[in-house]
């Protein structure tokens, strides 16, 4: 056992922690949870690295450490660590947005386990206008944040705001030379979970070609087509998915079926299956629109 033993009540002395969760810094956006990261902040509170408990564990255990060893090993090497994501925070915007101090932004998002990528996303969006290359800006933000949706653990509140993140964007910058990859980010995370995603793509469309920015008709045009034939795509590889299926029961099932949009035999899987913890909201959501799209 980890707890209680002597050396962790000896780093208590030296390094205040907190484990039961109910303490740590507002700065932090926690997806994974707790018992699986061990947080470390400087004196200023800001995170300096976000150590992975199982496989820093396992990696020492295997050594030949004991578990308390170990863990104490781990602690002192994240302590070794000075620079903070507020650090690089700073930096990226005292330089404007430049493409070092992103790419050092983005590296210590990586160290930290993408923990606190939601927070810096919002940073670099309320900051965008203030930098060199806004666009340029407001990409970074969108990557870092379909990085983070792509990796955590669900959460509807979140993937929405993707959804909408990248329609914006794109609504904005047509042209932009990363479309096509935002397009692939869009089907692939952002309406993973969506209900319909046809109908959400060829209304998206619809208003690139009849609604677009001034000055960029041509290259909203040219996107809208490129959506739908993307869209086009992702809607037979849910189909070959449902054929796949051992069960439409199954985990896949009601999600595959909702995207496609198929009101009738989503509201019957729905009924079939039972719903746990993070998917209850998005289930909902999927109730309601398949609700809404049968004839009364």
């Amino acid at each position: 056992m980890l707890l209680p033993s002597d050396e962790l009540k000896q780093l208590h002395q030296k390094v205040p922690i907190c484990l039961s969760g109910r303490e740590l810094p507002g700065n932090c956006d926690i997806r994974f949870g707790q018992f699986y990261y061990f947080f470390v902040f400087n004196a200023e509170g800001e995170l300096t690295d976000v150590a992975d408990m199982s496989n820093g564990l396992t990696e020492r255990v295997e050594k030949g450490m004991s578990l308390p060893a170990a863990f104490l090993d781990m602690v002192d090497t994240s302590l070794q660590i000075e620079t903070s994501l507020d650090d690089c925070e700073r930096a990226y915007l005292n330089s404007q947005g430049s493409d070092e101090a992103y790419n050092k932004l983005l590296n210590k998002l990586k160290q930290l386990e993408r923990i606190g990528s939601l927070r810096v996303t919002a940073l670099l969006r309320q900051n965008a206008d203030q930098m060199e290359n806004p666009a340029r800006t407001r990409f970074h933000a969108l990557s870092i944040e379909i990085a983070a949706v792509r990796r955590q653990v669900i959460n509807k509140k979140a993937i929405d705001s993707l959804a909408k993140s990248i329609e914006t964007f794109l609504t904005q910058n047509p042209d932009h030379e990363n479309a096509a990859e935002l397009l692939d980010a869009y089907l692939d995370v952002a309406l993973k979970y969506s209900f319909g995603i046809a109908a959400r793509c060829q209304a998206l469309a619809h208003r690139w070609r009849d609604q677009p920015i001034d000055g960029k008709a041509t290259s909203a045009r040219a996107l809208a087509e490129t959506l739908l034939q993307r869209c086009d795509k992702q809607v037979r590889s849910v189909r070959e998915g449902i054929k796949k299926l051992k069960s439409e029961t199954s985990y896949g099932g009601p999600r595959l079926f909702a995207q496609l949009g198929d009101a009738a035999k989503t509201l019957e899987l729905l009924d079939k299956t039972k719903p746990f913890g993070v998917m209850r909201p998005i289930r909902r959501a999927w109730r309601e629109q398949a609700q809404a799209k049968l004839p009364q």
